[in-house]
């Protein structure tokens, strides 16, 4: 084996550079890299190039089942691309893939019994929705690749306690897929949520003696891989969780249209550019533990996810093939800032939604909620609008190092052009580390990077508190692999951050 193979291969096995804790001091909602808890947020799910990312949910509560929110939003400028609802067994585990259809539109399939409303059938695609995304200029290939990167919300919004319909619905037994009665779950859609509520719901005067839905109490796990067979390459990770410490709310709202009865804080609905329907509700903004509003959700989650540095590692040795990517998700900006498609003109002023909530200034690009504070996009002079409608912000400085402990600050050039500073553009954005492709195939919020070293690592540094979620993605490919074998590999580093508190 070529050295510098052994030593990419020592260093792989050694790891990345690890978490840091991510909480606010005084929060009631804390991250949890790893582990468990009443949110989980995937930062990142492809179907470009032959990718298939799958997803592993599990209740890890034995005793009562779980009403599950599943939203997909898309990596230019979080739009809602496919949501729905996943009712759960206790100690049930749901699996679904994304791939891209023959129409180029990502579409999620699964082979699991678990509930789900809409009903998914086994084995039988479910095309991803275009209708929020902007239809200015874009023909349907367009719409369609912006389906096919983005991110997942996973939200437990109620549990389904023993006793109930509900219970007895969704449960499985002695391993048998459970009844899923289809009376049942349309039942659900009769629910008229309360804001800020922490009651419960019952679903029909047969489950008097039960309620059917209550306030969660948590305890969703996750996990996700990418995967591209053709190429026998795979990367994974666990999921995000984000725990509430104080007791939660019940958020279920039913899986309908009709006008929303949470609250959300994103600019677009307070600023009536897009109607809230009930399935819009809850968001990763909806008063959940705690919070008074929805602002004041979307503040404290911002928090809990603030960095202000970011670190990692990345490998471009050319004898091995190699190629990295780092993915920068944002998963709450679009509460603080948002992209307004309804507006001629993407450089149109920015317009700012009052927090208590007003019909904006159509005609505006940018969308800013001023009642969502502290973070980088609260202030609207550190954001502009790139040639693809997606909007950026910029790191304040970066510096690379290589393996020897040499370094040059802010060295890189993002091309095409000469733009000395990071710029994290889209919702989900990507700094490929080699000019020819990416590692992940990367393509709606992609930029390439010309690092001055060929392997080592780096620091982006941001001037205010960032919302950020990703890891760095290594692919690589051993060119002594023995005839029959794969030599193709995939490697995930988690980022390392320092956060705003600290």
């Amino acid at each position: 084996m070529k050295k510098n193979v052994l030593a990419l291969s020592i260093a792989a096995m050694v790891g990345g550079l690890g978490f840091a804790g991510a909480a606010a001091a005084q929060s009631t909602l804390t991250v949890n890299e790893s582990g468990t808890g009443h949110i989980l947020v995937v930062p990142y799910y492809t179907a470009q190039n032959g990718n298939m990312s799958v997803f592993h949910l599990t209740n890890t509560d034995t005793q009562r089942g779980k009403a599950v929110k599943v939203r997909f939003r898309g990596a230019s400028n979080s739009d809602d691309v496919l949501d729905f609802q996943v009712f759960m067994s206790p100690g049930d585990v749901w699996t679904a893939a994304v791939t891209a259809g023959d129409d180029g539109r990502a579409q999620l399939t699964t082979q699991d019994s678990t509930c789900t409303l809409p009903k998914i059938a086994a084995g039988v695609p479910v095309k991803f929705v275009t209708d929020r995304l902007s239809k200015k200029g874009w023909t349907d290939a367009n719409k369609a690749e912006q389906t096919r990167e983005g991110y997942v919300e996973i939200l437990s919004m109620a549990d389904v306690p023993q006793g109930g319909s509900l219970y007895t619905a969704i449960k499985h037994k002695n391993g048998a897929a459970p009844d899923c009665t289809s009376s049942v779950l349309n039942a659900t859609l009769n629910v008229a949520p309360i804001k800020a509520n922490t009651g419960n719901y019952k679903l029909s005067t047969t489950t008097a003696a039960f309620d059917d839905l209550i306030p969660s109490r948590g305890g969703l796990a996750g996990s996700w891989y990418v995967i591209n067979v053709a190429q026998t390459t795979t990367f994974s990770g666990a999921t995000p969780a984000i725990v509430a410490g104080a007791t939660p709310y019940n958020v279920f709202s039913p899986q309908k249209t009709g006008t929303a009865l949470l609250d959300s804080a994103d600019p677009l609905m307070i600023g009536r550019v897009l109607a809230a329907q009930h399935y819009d509700v809850p968001d990763l903004s909806t008063p959940y533990a705690g919070a008074a509003t929805a602002a004041a959700q979307a503040i404290e989650l911002t928090n809990a996810l603030a960095r202000t540095s970011v670190i990692n590692q990345y490998a471009n040795d050319a004898s091995i093939s190699a190629k990295t990517d780092w993915v920068f998700s944002m998963p709450t900006r679009r509460y603080t800032i948002a992209a307004n498609y309804a507006a001629g003109d993407v450089n149109q002023d920015v317009a700012a939604i009052p927090a208590a909530g007003a019909a904006g200034d159509k005609t505006a690009y940018r969308f800013q909620n001023l009642g969502v504070t502290g973070n980088i996009f609260s202030t609207a002079a550190n954001t502009s609008v790139n040639d693809k409608g997606q909007i950026c912000v910029e790191a304040q400085s970066q510096t690379f190092f290589d393996r020897e402990e040499r370094f040059e600050e802010d060295g890189a050039i993002f091309s095409p052009g000469t733009v000395s500073k990071t710029q994290l553009c889209g919702e989900v954005s990507v700094l490929a580390f080699s000019g020819d492709n990416s590692a992940l195939a990367a393509s709606v919020a992609r930029q390439n990077v010309a690092a001055p070293y060929t392997n080592g690592w780096g620091i982006v540094n941001f001037s205010e508190a960032t919302p950020l979620l990703g890891a760095a993605f290594l692919k690589l490919s051993n060119p002594q692999a023995a005839a029959g074998t794969s030599g193709t590999y995939g490697i995930t580093w988690p980022h390392a951050y320092v956060n705003a508190a600290q």
